[in-house]
C-alpha cells in the first residue's frame, strides 16, 4: 500500500524468456478476449440504432475527435515515447527517468487538454467539413454530431493520458495491465450501453447521445485502471515541464515525420465518410452507417491474419534488411504468400455469403432487412481489397525493414487523391457499393506502386513464386466460393428462412464446407504454404516440454 511519498523508480531490467513468454500469452488471451466485446458492443449499437442517421452522427462525432486525438498524440505518442523513455531507462538514472516521463505527462495533459477546449469550441466548423453532404441531405444528422462530438473531445484528456500511461508500463516492460485495460474499456461501454441511451435528459431518452457518454466512461476506465499499476513503476506527478531536456526535444524532432505518416492513413480513412454523407438517407438506411458496419466486418479477418503475420514476420525482416537484399526478398515474398494463402478464401467467402454473414452479426433490434441487405453491397465492396488491404502490411513492414518511412507516406498522399477522386467517380454510378470497391482498387493500386520500388530496391521480389501461389489459392477460392454457395441453399432449404438459427446454421455449414474444399484443393494443387502450415502445427504438437515446465 503506497504511504503517497514518491518511492524509487524500479531499475530497468530486460524481462527474462519466461517473463515475456507469460506476457506474451496475457497478451493474445486479452486480445481475442477484446475483439470478443467489442463485437458484442458493436452488436448491441446496432440493435439499438440500426444503419440509421443517429448512428452516422456517432460514426461521425467519433472520427472527427480521433483523427486529431490519433494525429496529435495517440499515434504519435505510441511511436516517438517508448523508443525514447527506453533510452533514458537503459542509463539506468532513476531521477532522470522520473523528469523525462513526467515532463512528457504534463506535455501530453497540456495538449489533450488544449485540444479538448478547441475542439469543443470548433465543433460546429469541424463536423461540417468532415461530412458536409448532410447540410443538403440531412441537417438534422450535423446537429446531433456535434453535440457528441463535443462529449468525445471531452475524452480525449482520458484517452491521451491513457496512451501515455500504457507507453510507460510497456516501456518498464510491464505488459498485461495495458493488455487488460482494453478489456474495461469494452466492458464499462457494454454497462452503459444497458442504461444510458434509455436515460431521460430534458424530458426525452439520450438515444445515441448515451453511446458518446458510455465511450467518454470507458476511456475514463481504461485510464483509471493503469494507474495502480504506472504508481507501483515509478511514474509520479510533478510540476515540471523540460522542454529542453534532449529525450524530449528528440520525440519533438520524431514527431514530425510520425505525424504525416499518420495524417496519410487517418485522411484515407475519412474519405469515404466525406463522399458518403452526400448520398441521400434511405428509410432504416444511412450510408456513412452502412459503410462503417461494412468496412469493420471487412477488416476483422485482415487484423486477426494480416496483422499478426506482418508483426511475426518484421523482426526477421530487420535482421535480414542487415544481411543483404537476398534473404530480405526471400522474407518479404513469404509474407505475401501468406496473405494470399489466408487473405484469398476471406476474400471468396465474403463475396459470396456477404448477405447471411451480415444477417447473423448483426440483423436484430433496429438493424432490419434492408439494413442488412446495404450493408451487404458494401461488404462486397470492400472485400474485392481484402487481399492489397492485407498485403499493405507486409510490404510497408519491408520498407521499415530497409529504415524507409517516407516512400510509403509519399505513396500514400498521392493515394490520397486519387481516393478521393475514385470515390467521387463510383459513387456517381454504384453508390455506396462504388465507394467501396473504389477504396479497393486504390489499396491494390497503392500495394502495386510499392511493390514496384520494392522490386528496384531488392531485384526482384520472387514474383513467380508470389504469382504461382495467387494463381493456385484463386482456383481454390473459386472452388471455395462454388461449395459455400451451393452448401448454404441446400441447408437453408433443410432448415428453413425462419429465426437466426435460419441463417446461422446454413451459415456456419458453408464457412465449414467451404474451408474444408478450400484446404483439398490446395493440397491437391501443392500449395507450398499449406504444407508449411501443417509443418508448423505438427512442430507444435510434437514439440516436447521442457522439464520442469507446468501449466499456467
Amino acid at each position: 500500500m503506497s504511504t503517497g511519498e514518491p518511492e524509487p523508480a524500479p531499475p530497468h531490467r530486460a524481462p527474462a524468456p519466461a517473463r515475456l513468454a507469460r506476457a506474451a500469452g496475457v497478451i493474445a488471451a486479452s486480445t481475442v478476449a477484446s475483439r470478443g466485446l467489442e463485437l458484442i458492443r458493436d452488436v448491441l449499437i446496432a440493435a439499438l440504432f440500426g444503419a440509421t442517421s443517429a448512428k452516422s452522427a456517432f460514426v461521425i462525432a467519433y472520427a472527427v475527435p480521433f483523427f486529431v486525438q490519433r494525429l496529435f498524440l495517440g499515434g504519435v505518442l505510441s511511436i516517438v515515447f517508448i523508443p525514447a523513455i527506453a533510452d533514458v531507462l537503459a542509463g539506468g538514472d532513476a531521477d532522470e527517468t522520473r523528469r523525462v516521463a513526467t515532463s512528457t505527462l504534463n506535455m501530453v495533459l497540456l495538449i489533450g487538454c488544449a485540444l479538448a477546449v478547441l475542439g469543443i469550441l470548433a465543433a460546429p466548423l469541424l463536423v461540417p467539413v468532415a461530412a458536409p453532404g448532410y447540410l443538403r441531405t440531412n441537417p438534422a444528422v450535423l446537429t446531433l454530431a456535434i453535440a457528441m462530438t463535443r462529449v468525445m473531445f471531452i475524452s480525449m484528456a482520458f484517452l491521451a493520458l491513457s496512451g501515455f500511461v500504457t507507453g510507460y508500463l510497456n516501456a518498464h516492460h510491464r505488459f498485461t495491465v495495458p493488455a487488460l485495460a482494453p478489456i474495461v474499456f469494452n466492458l464499462v461501454i457494454i454497462a452503459g450501453l444497458a442504461w444510458l441511451p434509455h436515460l431521460a435528459w430534458r424530458g426525452e431518452p439520450l438515444g445515441i447521445r448515451g453511446v458518446a457518454v458510455s465511450f467518454l466512461l470507458g476511456w475514463a476506465a481504461q485510464f483509471a485502471v493503469q494507474l495502480p499499476a504506472a504508481r507501483r513503476a515509478g511514474l509520479r506527478w510533478g510540476a515540471s515541464l523540460d522542454l529542453r531536456h534532449p529525450a524530449i526535444r528528440e520525440m519533438g524532432r520524431l514527431a514530425i515525420p510520425a505525424m504525416l505518416g499518420l495524417a496519410v492513413i487517418e485522411i484515407n480513412a475519412n474519405v469515404n465518410r466525406f463522399f458518403a454523407s452526400f448520398l441521400p438517407p434511405q428509410p432504416a438506411v444511412d450510408y456513412v452507417a452502412v459503410l462503417d458496419y461494412a468496412f469493420t466486418i471487412n477488416q476483422a479477418p485482415v487484423g486477426i491474419f494480416a496483422v499478426s503475420l506482418a508483426t511475426a514476420l518484421f523482426p526477421t525482416m530487420a535482421r535480414h534488411a542487415a544481411e543483404g537484399t537476398a534473404p530480405l526478398r526471400a522474407t518479404t515474398s513469404l509474407g505475401l504468400r501468406g496473405v494470399l494463402f489466408t487473405m484469398v478464401p476471406v476474400m471468396a467467402a465474403m463475396l459470396v455469403l456477404s448477405e447471411p454473414l451480415v444477417r447473423v452479426v448483426f440483423q436484430r433490434g433496429a438493424f432490419d432487412p434492408r439494413a442488412t441487405h446495404a450493408v451487404a453491397l458494401g461488404v462486397v465492396g470492400f472485400a474485392v481489397g481484402s487481399v492489397p488491404y492485407a498485403a499493405y502490411y507486409i510490404v510497408t513492414r519491408t520498407f521499415y525493414a530497409l529504415h524507409d518511412t517516407r516512400t510509403p507516406v509519399r505513396i500514400g498522399l498521392y493515394m490520397i487523391a486519387l481516393n478521393a477522386l475514385a470515390n467521387a467517380l463510383f459513387m456517381r454510378y454504384l453508390g455506396h457499393v462504388g465507394i467501396a470497391l473504389s477504396t479497393s482498387l486504390v489499396a491494390l493500386a497503392n500495394v502495386g506502386w510499392m511493390l514496384g520500388v520494392l522490386r528496384r530496391r531488392l531485384g526482384g521480389i520472387d514474383g513467380m513464386a508470389v504469382a504461382a501461389t495467387g494463381v493456385r489459392t484463386g482456383i481454390a477460392g473459386a472452388v471455395l466460393a462454388l461449395v459455400s454457395l451451393g452448401t448454404l441453399k441446400a441447408v437453408g432449404r433443410v432448415v428453413g428462412p425462419a429465426g437466426f438459427s435460419g441463417a446461422a446454421i446454413p451459415l456456419a455449414a458453408a464457412l465449414a464446407a467451404g474451408a474444408a474444399a478450400y484446404l483439398g484443393v490446395c493440397a491437391i494443387l501443392g500449395v507450398r504454404e499449406l504444407a508449411l502450415l501443417g509443418s508448423l502445427t505438427q512442430r507444435g504438437r510434437s514439440r516436447p516440454r521442457p522439464a520442469g515446465s507446468g501449466e499456467m
